[in-house]
């Protein structure tokens, strides 16, 4: 066999090799550099895309970095790209100080929300496409983290970047007193540069401080710029903590005879914890839409639960009078009481809690989306005993943590 059809026959091998790894999401790069999957799988598709490397050396120092409108813009104008090669450096200053970066022993990683891909909207293949040419262009290595849905890995939760120098810093621990976060998700109100629009965000700003490292906006960071006002445009969990401190109450809420208890209150208020507290260990039957799909469900599960002899939690949002009303009448006809457990969570709070609570179950519990909560409100009609209730208990919020993880969890901007 000649040496060319030796080489044409070694690059068929290799081309097959590469589209194999390609199918495999581990594509090969430069400095061993190559693509992989992280994490239990969410919606049928693991949450994180990473960019990693075996032989690149750990480093101690860390310069995160957002992608869109912080390394890069679109170059067609447009607010989101049109393709995997819609985009240009959103500076001339930022491949120098990228390479300056990582000359003075830093290693460069970017962080990315990509929820486009859990919605398909956009192609993973086009994101990783893009981020290679970005390196390219760059000239060094760089490690890249893709969240791919609204899930636990996204910013500003921290696990893209625990993955990342947990797993894909060869065991090197990182000093957080060097490293530093740079994104344009900042809180920054319309105009806060004349002509500036505001912030989508202020997640990019969040995740640095969740992280505990130094953060910079890229006008700050590339350009030099003074820091802009902000609005964090969430609740501080910290500063919630001091005012209203762990719990660890010894109340008692359950009946010593049969009864139905209702729920009312917005998503993500505290009303599975409460029911899971207060009443299940106790003996009481929950019925709960989230695990048993319709309303119809629900009705035929409480019916047989007392027929039992069994009390009932209905743990829904029950927001109106007629989603009320089949359990009421079903009390009525036992001639057993109801009574009302109605949460008095402040909606900011709830907001709050319903990231944490898809952040501790890492998402087998997911986000309620914010439609659940507006659907809420449009249904809401306060609870009376006009009702029917024998009793409405208003319930305040109380933090309790099941051990410390949980604790951190709740104390992180959301």
């Amino acid at each position: 066999m000649s040496s060319r059809s030796e080489k044409l026959k070694r690059k068929a091998v290799d081309d097959t090799k590469t589209k194999a790894k390609k199918a495999r999401g581990e594509t090969e790069l430069g400095d061993g550099l190559r693509w992989i999957q992280h994490g239990k799988e969410v919606k049928g598709a693991c949450p994180v895309i990473a960019l990693t490397s075996d032989t690149l050396p750990g480093r101690d120092k860390i310069a995160g970095f957002d992608i869109d409108f912080t390394i890069i813009r679109t170059q067609s104008g447009r607010k989101f790209a049109t393709g995997a090669k819609d985009w240009e450096m959103w500076d001339d200053s930022v491949p120098a100080k990228l390479k300056e970066l990582h000359k003075d022993g830093y290693r460069i990683v970017f962080f990315t929300n990509q929820a486009g891909i859990e919605k398909l909207k956009v192609k993973p293949n086009e994101i990783k496409d893009k981020i290679e040419a970005i390196i390219g262009s760059v000239g060094i290595p760089i490690l890249a983290f893709i969240c791919t849905g609204e899930n636990h890995f996204r910013k500003p939760s921290t696990r893209m970047w625990d993955f990342m120098v947990e797993e894909c810093n060869q065991s090197v621990t990182v000093d957080l007193e060097k490293c530093l976060y740079v994104g344009d998700a900042a809180g920054r109100a319309k105009n806060w540069a004349p002509g500036k629009p505001k912030d989508f965000s202020c997640g990019d700003r969040m995740f640095g401080a969740n992280i505990g490292i130094k953060f910079y906006t890229p006008e700050e960071y590339f350009l030099g710029e003074k820091a802009a006002p902000f609005e964090w445009r969430s609740l501080n969990p910290i500063d919630y903590l001091k005012k209203n401190p762990a719990s660890n109450d010894k109340e008692e809420y359950k009946s010593k005879n049969q009864e139905v208890v209702i729920m009312v209150g917005c998503p993500a208020s505290g009303k599975s914890s409460f029911r899971k507290r207060y009443f299940e260990p106790h003996g009481y039957v929950a019925v709960n839409r989230d695990t048993m799909g319709t309303q119809e469900k629900c009705i035929k599960a409480a019916k047989n639960a007392l027929n039992e002899g069994k009390s009932v939690v209905v743990d829904n949002t029950n927001p109106s009078v007629a989603a009320r009303e089949p359990y009421i009448d079903m009390a009525h006809n036992k001639e057993i009481a109801c009574r009302c457990f109605y949460m008095q969570t402040p909606l900011e709070l709830a907001h709050h809690l319903n990231y944490v609570r898809q952040n501790q179950t890492e998402s087998e519990v997911r986000r309620i989306p914010d439609v659940g909560y507006n659907v809420y409100k449009k249904n809401f009609e306060e609870p009376s005993k006009l009702e029917g209730f024998s009793e409405i208990i208003k319930i305040d919020f109380k933090p309790r943590f099941a051990n410390a993880k949980h604790e951190s969890l709740f104390k992180n901007w959301t």
